[in-house]
């Protein structure tokens, strides 16, 4: 909302992102406010569009091709003296330069952003050295406990991850971003396909009285001798999947994969493929 005070209360969606972006990219803040990801065009934060959305719900913006202040309050003297002053600084280097000519210099300046860009070829005329990405078949693991959902993504795509496993039973979040809904088409517009794979999940009701690394272990091993033992051709499907060159991703909540039970079915692809696992 500082930001659009700075650009007197009214920014194009999309040269809002951008402004955002290089508040972050080019200027010190007190902290990482927001991740950003390279999608349709350009540089993109899913929790920034979220907040932007919540504030409209609320009657503080009004949103449509452009986002606009609904109130004209004094949002810049409720910062951070760091904070205010990269918000001016981005003002002062980039108020003149908008649309088409934001977003060339952005995707100059950071290709990696541009690598999934729509409109890529219609904003740069030369060419500009995309990352090099990993193609050969991998397996990896990945918990989303203390990460937002850009920063998630982000790690998929550095990892050019091309199939995502969800493996919980029962794929609902409130951590935004991570519900199956929104998980499903976030990762449909990077090219990542998204399978919800609920047998391998573990019911709620035996994640109760988890205290101690002996108790996940139990519970796991029970996991191993009832679920995955009834769940073979799921399992079988996940290593025909890697088989065919994909490099895939299991997914649950917990971050470290010792108190999760992907680990446990990451150690049975294993056996099966002769592959070891990347936990991200």
């Amino acid at each position: 909302m500082a930001l659009l005070q700075v650009f007197n209360c009214e920014l194009q969606q999309t040269d809002f992102q951008k402004y955002l972006f290089l508040a972050n990219q080019e200027f010190t803040l007190s902290k990482e406010h927001y991740g950003f990801l390279p999608y349709n065009y350009g540089p993109f934060s899913f929790q920034a569009y979220a907040d932007i959305r919540r504030l409209s719900n609320l009657g503080l913006l009004s949103i449509g091709k452009a986002v606009k202040l609904e109130y004209k309050t004094d949002y810049l003297s409720c910062l951070k003296n760091i904070d205010r002053a990269a918000l001016e600084g981005v003002y002062a280097q980039y108020r003149e330069v908008k649309g088409k000519s934001l977003i060339k210099e952005v995707y100059s300046k950071y290709p990696y952003f541009a690598q999934n860009s729509k409109i890529r070829a219609q904003i740069l005329n030369e060419k500009i050295k995309l990352p090099s990405l990993e193609i050969s078949q991998s397996l990896f693991s990945i918990g989303y406990e203390g990460r937002t959902i850009d920063q998630y993504l982000n790690t998929l795509i550095g990892e050019n991850v091309s199939v995502l496993i969800d493996v919980r039973k029962n794929p609902i979040s409130m951590k935004y971003g991570f519900s199956k809904g929104t998980l499903f088409n976030a990762t449909k517009n990077l090219g990542i396909k998204y399978i919800h794979l609920p047998e391998l999940g573990i019911e709620s009701s035996k994640r109760h009285n988890l205290d101690t690394f002996s108790d996940y272990s139990r519970l796991f091993d029970e996991y191993e001798e009832e679920v995955l033992v009834r769940t073979k051709k799921t399992l079988e499907e996940i290593v025909e999947l890697f088989n065919r060159g994909h490099r895939l991703a299991l997914t649950c909540f917990e971050r470290d994969k010792q108190f999760c039970h992907r680990s446990r079915i990451t150690n049975h692809i294993e056996k099966e493929i002769g592959c070891t696992t990347r936990h991200l």
